[in-house]
């Protein structure tokens, strides 16, 4: 017949290959299923915590949000007496990076009741604060030196500043600015062309910065051609840093 193999063999070898391997199969089943359906469950468990997990942290961080808005919004209305409770507490206890950005909430508004100190202090416990996020600890580097400029060495604005005072950096105007008042005020007003003349030709400062860098580059020396403006600015006034 034209379905008979040509060696009856063969069939029963096909046969016997098969048995054997239904046989592993069910053997494999027999000693890992069992496991292999456990370690399925733990999976599946293990998914659903991290969802639940995540359900609540986002629900704590939108809370968190609400919180913050509406304390920043009674600091506003002179109703510090009620955000700063919440505030002092969502420090230590606030998700991710809400805890930071209370108390740099708290150092802003210790700065506008006038304390320095205090403000300086918030502000350097956040630039130092390794947990923090990286943008949220190179803001408060520049507000702590900016607040403590008049008690820090020129060397120390420059040494802490630098990093942070180049072009393409997000805190490159004020940074930039602090950097060359430094460096003039140390006596070394060749270091701060350059800068001042990078803050003069960023487009993307704004248009007071621009002004005072230009004021300044021009009472150091600069040329108004080399700055690329039409006119000489008013009187040279260095920044009030300290404000």
């Amino acid at each position: 017949m034209a379905n008979t193999p040509a060696n009856p063999d063969d069939a029963f070898l096909r046969e016997v290959d098969e048995e054997f391997r239904r046989s592993q199969l069910l053997g494999l089943w027999q000693r890992y299923g069992r496991i292999g359906i456990a370690v399925l469950l733990l999976a599946l468990g293990a998914l659903a915590g991290w969802l639940f997990w995540q359900d609540r942290q986002e629900k704590a961080a939108g809370a968190a949000g609400q919180a913050l808005t509406q304390a920043i919004t009674q600091l506003e209305v002179g109703e510090g007496a009620r955000a700063r409770p919440v505030l002092d507490a969502m420090t230590r206890d606030g998700p991710g990076a809400y805890a930071g950005l209370a108390r740099m909430v708290l150092a802003n508004d210790a700065l506008a009741g006038g304390d320095k100190a205090k403000a300086r202090g918030l502000y350097e416990a956040i630039a130092n604060d390794e947990d923090a996020p990286q943008p949220l600890r190179d803001a408060a580097l520049v507000k702590a030196v900016r607040v403590g400029f008049d008690q820090l060495a020129p060397a120390e604005v420059v040494a802490r500043l630098k990093p942070l005072a180049v072009p393409g950096n997000a805190w490159f105007g004020v940074a930039g600015e602090l950097v060359a008042v430094a460096q003039v005020k140390a006596g070394k007003p060749d270091l701060a062309r350059p800068i001042l003349i990078a803050m003069v030709k960023d487009e993307g400062l704004s248009p007071s910065l621009r002004t005072r860098a230009a004021q300044l580059a021009i009472a150091v020396g600069v040329d108004v051609a080399t700055l690329g403006i039409a006119a000489r600015p008013a009187a040279a006034a260095a920044p009030a840093a300290g404000r």
